[in-house]
């Protein structure tokens, strides 16, 4: 059994043909298994498109909630700049009572370097509420009827000497 080149020659075109439509049949599954898939991911997208709505009117109600919010926020951060100035405004006022009734009681001298408002006075009410006394100790009256007090430790919080010099 002699195959001469004819015969082999068919023999090799038949079996590049078969290997050709080998070929494209599974290219044309491969092609037809994505369009498959890309069919079931829309789908897929389309049941999920049913919620966007939703998940937006979410988002609006989460937007109008936030600015509510910051609205508050501005609301009450504009209150305690208001009470802050309020409680600034009644310390120099009592500051200011206390200056003056130092300048009229002839045994407090305002021109002292250690002067702070309402030191001379003994009425704790008086005394500012920056100042934190820690220990003080009292003398017998003297011969004016006037009873001395002298600090032992003073605490300021304000960072001052209590002097109010610039």
């Amino acid at each position: 059994m002699d195959i001469g080149v004819t015969e082999l020659i068919i023999i090799l075109v038949v079996a590049l043909i078969v290997i050709a439509l080998v070929a494209w049949l599974l290219k044309r599954q491969q092609t037809n298994k994505k369009h498959e898939h890309a069919e079931h991911l829309r789908q897929e997208a389309h049941q999920h498109a049913t919620e966007i709505p939703e998940a937006h009117v979410r988002a609006k109600e989460a937007e109008a909630q936030a600015e509510r919010a910051r609205l508050d926020a501005e609301r009450a951060a504009q209150r305690a700049e208001e009470e802050r100035i309020a409680a600034t405004q009644q310390q120099a006022v009592h500051e200011d009572r206390l200056r003056t009734a130092d300048q009229v009681d002839p045994h407090v001298d305002t021109r002292s370097d250690d002067y702070a408002p309402g030191a001379g006075t003994r009425d704790p009410d008086t005394i500012l509420d920056s100042d934190h006394r820690t220990e003080s100790h009292h003398t017998d009256a003297g011969s004016d009827g006037y009873t001395e007090v002298h600090r032992v430790e003073e605490h300021r919080t304000d960072g001052t000497d209590g002097s109010h010099r610039p």
